[in-house]
């Protein structure tokens, strides 16, 4: 999507600070203790609600962003949504931040094979060959702390964590070839917003299933939570409205360099060299794949 305004610079400064706020929120759901995972997704979704409401209210877009034609699609974009956001948070509980964000990297690489296998498209040599990068990143990363090779056992914290970060990658694959197309005809309030109805009320109905009353510490991390989740999706817009998606995409992997600090910081997590290595080649593997697209839809004159 090309920038309204063709401002590249002000485009990236919103996606690093949407990076940023992402981070910084994801951190806080990982320093909540006690409260279950339907829970935590349940406020993270009702409360993000209300800094998009203020702004689009402000904007005197409130009302008219929840009129659709495609209820059907906001629907299945909804649970993709709330499968990557439930899968997301698992694995931010059951690794380090910095290596549950990068097991994140990998969404790239399942789009290019989920274009392959659900629209059929005919995937050049060199985008399979960036995906095999990806996954020896991936291997990399993981090999040294899951045990199979070393004792024959895995340990189930890990290899839960690992499948939860990868299993988010590739819902949120999915999701975005299912947003391709719904951005042709709705806005991206009423994609927020809708998200927000469906997931509020999908998740409500989890109550059965045993809340815990937070205290006030909980509550007010919760709620933080929730506005950086809002304020985020605002960020990305504003990114999105002033510079190319393709022109802000690298610095999603500033990511990983806000999700050490904090993860060191926080919680003790230290990047070690092997898992450097892997995410070196994660990242990579996604910048080649981001390289090679934009040079392929370069249109050359006549």
């Amino acid at each position: 999507m090309a920038g309204e305004n063709g401002r590249p610079l002000l485009g990236i400064a919103y996606k690093v600070i949407y990076v940023l706020s992402v981070t910084i929120m994801l951190t806080i759901i990982k320093s909540i203790k006690g409260i279950p995972l339907w829970e935590l997704m349940f406020f993270r979704s009702f409360l993000s609600v209300i800094p998009v409401g203020l702004y689009l209210a402000f904007r005197g877009e409130l009302l008219g962003s929840f009129r659709t034609n495609k209820p059907l699609g906001h629907l299945t974009r909804t649970l993709l949504g709330l499968a990557t956001m439930g899968l997301t948070f698992l694995a931010v509980r059951a690794l380090p931040l910095p290596e549950a964000v990068t097991l994140q990297y990998t969404q790239p690489l399942f789009v290019v094979a989920l274009s392959a296998i659900i629209l059929r498209e005919k995937v050049p040599a060199f985008r399979w060959a960036a995906v095999a990068v990806g996954f020896v990143g991936v291997l990399v990363i993981m090999g040294p702390k899951l045990t199979l090779l070393s004792t024959g056992s895995v340990s189930p914290g890990q290899l839960a964590g690992a499948t939860a970060a990868l299993a988010a990658a590739a819902t949120l694959a999915t999701n975005i070839l299912v947003m391709g197309s719904l951005v042709r005809t709705e806005s991206s309030a009423t994609i927020v917003l809708w998200f927000w109805m469906y997931s509020s009320m999908l998740l409500a109905l989890t109550l059965p299933l045993g809340w815990v009353v937070p205290d006030l510490k909980k509550t007010l991390l919760l709620t933080v939570a929730a506005f950086l989740g809002g304020f985020s999706q605002l960020l990305m817009g504003e990114s999105l409205r002033n510079a190319p998606a393709s022109t802000t995409a690298p610095f999603e992997y500033s990511s990983l360099i806000f999700a050490a600090v904090l993860g060191y910081v926080v919680f003790g997590d230290v990047l070690d060299a092997t898992s450097l290595a892997g995410a070196a080649l994660v990242v990579a593997s996604g910048l080649a794949i981001l390289w090679r697209e934009r040079r392929v839809t370069v249109v050359l004159p006549d």
